[in-house]
């Protein structure tokens, strides 16, 4: 019993690790891409302007040249400075009035701005200057 159960064991093995290595004879290596590493790179004069919220978003966002920062919704309005790591997409806004800081992913795709918080609710906007 020892016997076969140790000869189950090694041939399940063997199978693991064929399939995680794969079958084939090539010699080159393969590599895999994460979703964040095929972002599109953008750069920070992309976001300068006025974005209108879509799909539900009430905000209008001004992204201005010298890293102003203006969120206005019917019930918040949110004044600060930002900046824009092009490296990794993100945009660290630090408000004025409370100081608080918020730091969003960015994607823009087909026009599309989105900005999310970790684990928030995307914000999508449309450019109109």
């Amino acid at each position: 019993m020892k016997k076969t159960s140790k000869t189950i064991l090694a041939a399940l093995c063997a199978s693991t690790a064929l399939a995680l290595t794969g079958c084939g004879g090539s010699d080159k290596e393969e590599t895999t891409t994460t979703a964040a590493e095929t972002k599109r790179a953008i750069s920070s004069d992309e976001l300068w302007g006025t974005w209108k919220g879509i799909e539900g978003e009430p905000s209008t966002l001004t992204l201005g040249m010298g890293g102003s920062y203006n969120d206005n919704a019917d019930f918040a309005h949110i004044i600060g400075t930002y900046v824009f790591d092009e490296v990794i997409n993100t945009l660290t806004v630090y408000e004025s009035e409370y100081g608080m800081t918020f730091t969003y992913s960015v994607d823009l795709t087909d026009g599309v701005l989105t900005i999310q918080t970790g684990g928030g609710k995307p914000r999508k906007f449309v450019k109109q200057s």
